[in-house]
């Protein structure tokens, strides 16, 4: 079954068979690839070509895959996890990128339903799974790759004020820290930060860190990028339209998170129509741990649009300007691998897929270098949830 953006726009959360393509590099054979590009929606998988110096995308692969596609962990070279975040299905295939097609290898149904996170730990050998459907958190041994269920943990705190936005608990994603050892997942329905020990492979809920109440985190990041240890945790709050930064303690057995910045996610001249409404999706780090992007969504206006902020080193978030994503509901960005450009998937509007460049100070151009349109995905509300370069 699919599910439209439309039918779950409330909530916010949140058989294969092959369709016929066009050969990958049919049309630009003489073109360098710059990229490929890994998408997901409801009821389908696809792989895009990014030309950077043409600027142009090519869809190579377009798979009929039942569920909602909206994440996927990519383990090189050919192996993909992904979740039905309308079930409790998690499946493996196999990616045959010379051929462009997707192998079912196997998928299993131990774990919870509504997963709408994926994260490794530093090896690839465990898979952490954050479920929003179901309060918990998953745990997967990918030893080998392959699927094998750990343990389900039950994600802790109280719920937060908002009745109909924090009727439950909603985990709705973990991150590895630097170290290799803790998970943080990031509870949207009890307002907290829950830190998951993997140490010994025990995984054991190690501390609860609350955040400010009826802020719903969704997404975050550690900074710095690349360090042994973070100092910092940034994340977004989809209820607030917040930033929320917490100096980071490496205590004994777990990690200890004191606020000191908030901050909106949009500027003082764009602010969104209804607050009520509008909602952070996508929180990601440049490598130089100098550029922040958010992603923020039903901000009343034509399109959505990408907040940058600039990190001072002291963790100090200052907004710098935005851009339009072409579209609408951009549930998530990414970086290029030399993350020279940030790829944008929206969920509806008229662009589904945007590659933006990067200049030197961090500010995206405000006209894509490579976009396809939405219908290039489906009816309207069916772009892409999931977009993230493999290759």
């Amino acid at each position: 079954m699919k599910f439209s953006i439309f039918g779950l726009t409330a909530a916010l959360a949140s058989s294969v068979s092959a369709h016929p393509h066009t050969p990958r590099g049919a049309y630009a054979s003489a073109e360098k690839l710059s990229a490929r590009i890994l998408l997901g929606n409801s009821g389908h998988i696809y792989i895009a070509d990014f030309y950077s110096h043409s600027g142009k995308f090519e869809l190579t692969l377009k798979q009929e895959i039942e569920g909602g596609n909206s994440w996927m962990a990519f383990s090189s070279p050919n192996l993909l996890y992904a979740v039905d975040e309308n079930s409790d299905n998690l499946r493996l295939f196999e990616v045959d990128l010379k051929g462009n097609k997707l192998t079912n290898k196997t998928e299993s149904k131990d774990g919870s339903i509504g997963v709408v996170h994926l994260e490794f730990n530093k090896a690839k050998t465990r898979l952490v799974g954050a479920a929003y459907g179901n309060g918990t958190i998953d745990v997967w041994n990918t030893e080998k790759g392959g699927l094998k269920f750990i343990k389900t943990i039950k994600s802790p705190g109280e719920l937060g004020p908002n009745e109909e936005r924090q009727a439950a608990s909603h985990p709705h994603q973990s991150n590895l820290d630097p170290s290799g050892r803790y998970f943080a997942v990031n509870d949207l329905g009890t307002d907290s930060v829950v830190i998951i020990d993997s140490k010994n492979d025990a995984w054991k809920v190690a501390s609860n860190n609350k955040v400010t109440a009826g802020c719903g985190p969704r997404h975050g990041v550690f900074y710095p990028s690349g360090a042994a240890k973070a100092t910092h945790y940034i994340v977004g709050c989809e209820l607030s339209n917040t930033a929320i930064v917490y100096k980071v303690t490496y205590e004994e057995n777990t990690l200890a998170f004191t606020e000191t910045q908030t901050i909106s996610t949009y500027g003082k001249d764009q602010p969104p129509k209804d607050p009520s409404k509008a909602a952070v999706g996508e929180v990601i780090l440049a490598p130089n741990n100098k550029d922040l992007y958010i992603s923020n969504r039903l901000s009343g206006y034509d399109t959505d649009s990408i907040a940058h902020f600039t990190i001072a080193k002291c963790g100090t978030l200052t907004f710098a300007d935005s851009v339009s994503t072409g579209g609408l509901l951009p549930r998530m960005i990414s970086f290029s691998s030399t993350a020279q450009h940030v790829f944008a998937g929206n969920q509806d509007g008229p662009s589904g897929l945007v590659a933006l460049k990067r200049g030197n100070d961090g500010k995206l151009q405000e006209k894509p270098i490579a976009s396809l349109p939405g219908s290039k995905f489906g009816e309207a509300g069916f772009g892409p949830q999931y977009v993230q370069q493999i290759i």
